[in-house]
């Protein structure tokens, strides 16, 4: 007998077992299912802009987004901003969208992306996609 039944997830996440898809793209719980730091989505809505650090320990060293998932209105501003850690970074888009920054390795730097219409974005760090430096964007 399941006892976790009467859990209920707190108002900042939505369970890891969501199914929120793009057309010919695999559900966020699947492109996140090696990123360590993945357990739910973040939810964000409400906000107008939303910042996901890059290079946060994880996946076994500086390799992670945080967080790595996140879901947010459309018209929301997502800045990724660079703690200098972990090396050189980049943030390219897989799925949902185009998107791709520079390489960067500056603590500080940033790359912005404006997201106007409901859907779902996956993404992730060029050099380190390897070991599980991913992230993933749900726009309502």
């Amino acid at each position: 007998m399941d006892e976790s039944s009467d859990d209920t997830p707190s108002p900042e996440a939505t369970p890891a077992n969501t199914s929120v898809e793009t057309e010919g793209s695999p559900s966020v719980d699947e492109f996140l299912s090696e990123t360590d730091n993945y357990d739910s989505i973040v939810d964000k809505t409400g906000s107008d802009s939303v910042t996901v650090d890059v290079g946060i320990e994880a996946n076994g060293a500086y390799f992670g987004f945080g967080p790595a998932a996140i879901r947010v209105d459309s018209g929301t501003v997502v800045t990724w901003e660079w703690t200098g850690q972990g090396s050189t970074h980049n943030v390219v888009a897989q799925h949902g969208t185009d998107f791709a920054s520079e390489q960067k390795s500056q603590e500080g730097a940033t790359y912005t992306q404006t997201f106007d219409e409901a859907k779902t974005v996956l993404y992730v760090c060029v050099p380190h996609e390897g070991v599980g430096m991913k992230g993933a964007i749900v726009v309502e």
